[in-house]
């Protein structure tokens, strides 16, 4: 990875400050200030390994978020719906992607739901890792809401036709 000098700098610059905040850490932090300020490629290289990716683009994210904001939706239903008949409360646990095949809608789902706090009501499974795919199924529960309006109040039949259409 090629930063420019002014990006190490700024790097450099961080790493000096984190030194002054965390004592106990000063001299790896200062020998990381002083590689990025010298330029030491190799360095730079095994830094810039701890990053995943690039990004997760736009596409995957916002289908991530309509996939829980759906399941959000279909929770809170089921939650003030008098009748419930047919329909299996666990089926309406978000279950989460694969993490073989699924690995960048996985993390941001992750990040969404346990950093980020965005849906605190809705109950996942315990391990958001499916061994699965899930991309195509999540896909026809979404057409499926879609074509009920994706309205945020659902009857029992919405419910009951999102999950099937999932099957």
């Amino acid at each position: 990875m090629k930063l420019s000098r002014t990006e190490r700098w700024i790097l450099a610059n961080q790493y000096h400050i984190m030194a002054a905040l965390h004592p106990d850490k000063a001299t790896v932090y200062n020998g990381y200030a002083e590689a990025l300020e010298r330029g030491y490629a190799n360095f730079i290289d095994r830094l810039a390994a701890r990053i995943v990716r690039d990004d997760t683009n736009h596409e995957e994210s916002d289908e991530v978020d309509a996939v829980l904001a759906m399941y959000d939706t279909l929770q809170r239903a089921y939650r003030t719906m008098e009748d419930t008949f047919g329909i299996e409360q666990e089926r309406l646990r978000f279950p989460g992607f694969d993490k073989k095949s699924e690995a960048d809608y996985l993390g941001y789902a992750q990040f969404v739901i346990s950093r980020e706090v965005r849906y605190p009501g809705m109950s996942t499974a315990t391990s958001l890792d499916t061994s699965t795919p899930m991309v195509r199924q999540y896909r026809r529960m979404l057409k499926a809401w879609k074509d009920r309006g994706s309205r945020d109040q659902l009857d029992s039949r919405d419910v009951i036709a999102i999950l099937a259409a999932g099957q």
